[in-house]
């Protein structure tokens, strides 16, 4: 077995290495809040592992100052997990936190000494910390991509609460049985923090590659699906409606004249427009149903289980809505309307390209007859 000083060094390296790397993450302009809190989390609570290491030091500074600086560390780092999961911890819980680490250590340093009390608390005490923020992570599901995180901090917490509960068996520090579960607890920890460093970065990079994936299928002005989201979405929407037997129905809508409103109005009046007809059809359609702007003044629906009347009623209260509503504008009020194109797949199937194609047809065929009106493919 390695020497207990030889593996309380590893563990010190070890966690000035996982905040060096925590740090250097979150070292960036545009760096996620909560990468900035789980740094300067791993920064205190480095500062404290040091501090309580280090027996030259007063024991006001190693068993009070230090204990409270690890705990201060450990709900920074919660609170970075809570604002990852669109939450917060706020600093009387903080600062809560942090004297309880404070006061416990200060009585069994000042009032009645006993180190073998203070390693209890401390084991415990930070062992119920992570846990915590173990649990802040798992309540949020996603656990391909939590559940590294997740099982360094109850690693961590557990390897804590055996020291802890070693303790309070055998206050005796030098006896064997201490001897072994510091020893195993000095080489699980290391590992732990090693887990929970890569983890959290993992759970970054998860959060930017997922907006990177939205903002590659949505179109920028309006909020909707654009051409991309429109093909995979659209499809996914199609298998279902194919698999389940229903029926499958496509709505493609067009502003009439909107070529006249940016010459008249400028094309930010324009934009406007578009994007008040992208909310009007929002509130419109059921969750299920897709709605992407398929280019320049056109938009696409794709209606789950609503056969070619349905979608037909549909699209009329849909042209009706349009052209009953205006966009009001600081110097202007704009009245405009649209033609719609309805295809389903009672008669031209599932295929999404082609039921697109008959729509847009039926579309045209609307223009043709006079806009502001509905036309079926």
């Amino acid at each position: 077995m390695l020497h207990l000083d030889t593996l309380l060094l590893v563990h010190l390296c070890v966690t000035l290495l996982t905040t060096a790397l925590v740090a250097a993450s979150a070292n960036y302009a545009d760096s996620p809040p909560e990468l900035r809190w789980w740094a300067a989390g791993n920064v205190c609570v480095s500062l404290g592992v040091v501090m309580s290491l280090v027996e030259t030091l007063p024991a006001l500074l190693t068993s009070v100052a230090g204990y409270g600086v690890i705990a201060f560390g450990l709900a920074l780092v919660l609170r970075g997990l809570r604002v990852h999961g669109a939450s917060t911890l706020p600093w009387p819980a903080i600062a809560a936190i942090t004297g309880v680490a404070l006061l416990v250590p200060w009585y069994y340093t000042v009032l009645a000494p006993s180190r073998a009390a203070r390693l209890v608390f401390s084991g415990f005490y930070f062992g119920a910390l992570d846990l915590w923020c173990a649990a802040a992570i798992a309540r949020h599901g996603g656990w391909r991509v939590n559940a590294i995180a997740v099982t360094g901090f109850v690693a961590l917490g557990c390897a804590l609460l055996l020291r802890g509960t070693g303790m309070l068996l055998d206050a005796d520090l030098a006896g064997p049985a201490n001897a072994l579960m510091m020893g195993v607890t000095a080489l699980v920890i290391p590992l732990a923090q090693i887990c929970i460093a890569f983890g959290l970065i993992v759970m970054v990079m998860w959060r930017y590659a997922e907006r990177l994936r939205r903002l590659s299928t949505l179109d920028t002005l309006t909020g909707t699906l654009n051409r991309a989201g429109l093909e995979l979405q659209g499809k996914r929407v199609g298998l279902r409606a194919q698999r389940g037997g229903r029926s499958l129905a496509v709505v493609m809508i067009d502003v009439d004249h909107f070529k006249s409103i940016n010459d008249s109005h400028g094309h930010l009046v324009g934009d406007e427009v578009l994007r008040h007809l992208s909310a009007l059809l929002r509130r419109e359609l059921r969750p299920h149903d897709v709605l992407a702007r398929f280019g320049g003044e056109e938009f696409v629906l794709v209606l789950d289980d609503l056969r070619l009347a349905d979608a037909l009623v549909l699209a009329e209260r849909l042209r009706a809505r349009i052209a009953s509503t205006e966009v009001a504008l600081a110097d202007a009020v704009v009245r405009f309307t649209a033609s719609l194109g309805v295809a389903g797949s009672d008669r031209h199937g599932y295929d999404l390209i082609r039921l697109i194609s008959a729509g847009d047809a039926a579309l045209y065929q609307a223009k043709r007859d006079g806009r502001n009106r509905v036309g079926a493919g």
